[in-house]
């Protein structure tokens, strides 16, 4: 997925911010309804709708990203960026997956209804827990890496320009 403009701006500026809002929103709403049975029924479709936008997002930033990395100025932590950028991903792939069990968890129950529904709340908790935190701590990493790329080689402010 690549998108180069938005509005006359480089995308991946305005992209980024939605992958680093939705991915972890849809990890907590994913964990919730995964650790809260009672939640799924009216709240796993959404929690699977953020997911989906989140990996949508997510990929969208990567192919904005590429085509930005064409045209900025190459240095190591733009580099460095570019490849933590692509573990995003999997991850985001993964929630959304972990959240499509959460949703299916209820249609497996009346399929199954020798299944612990105890365990499959555990077994989802567990998954949705990992995922989650994986791919929250790897936005954070990456959105933080991007900023060090934007930002680290502008002078600092100095006490006289306030």
């Amino acid at each position: 997925m690549e998108i180069e403009s938005l509005f006359g701006l480089p995308a991946h500026p305005l992209v980024v911010h939605a992958a680093v809002v939705l991915l972890p929103l849809g990890a907590l709403a994913t964990v919730l309804t995964a650790a809260l049975p009672g939640t799924r029924r009216h709240y796993a479709l959404i929690a699977l709708g953020v997911t989906v936008a989140a990996s949508v997002a997510v990929g969208l930033a990567q192919g904005s990203g590429e085509e930005l990395e064409d045209r900025a100025k190459e240095t190591e932590l733009v580099e460095e960026h570019t490849e933590q950028g692509e573990r995003v991903l999997p991850w985001a792939i993964g929630l959304t997956l972990i959240s499509i069990g959460v949703a299916g968890a209820g249609w497996l129950h009346r399929r199954k209804p020798n299944l612990s529904a105890r365990r499959v709340t555990a077994v989802l908790t567990v998954a949705a827990l990992l995922a989650g935190a994986g791919a929250t701590w790897t936005i954070i990493d990456v959105g933080h890496s991007g900023a060090k790329a934007t930002w680290d080689d502008l002078p600092a402010a100095s006490e006289d320009d306030d």
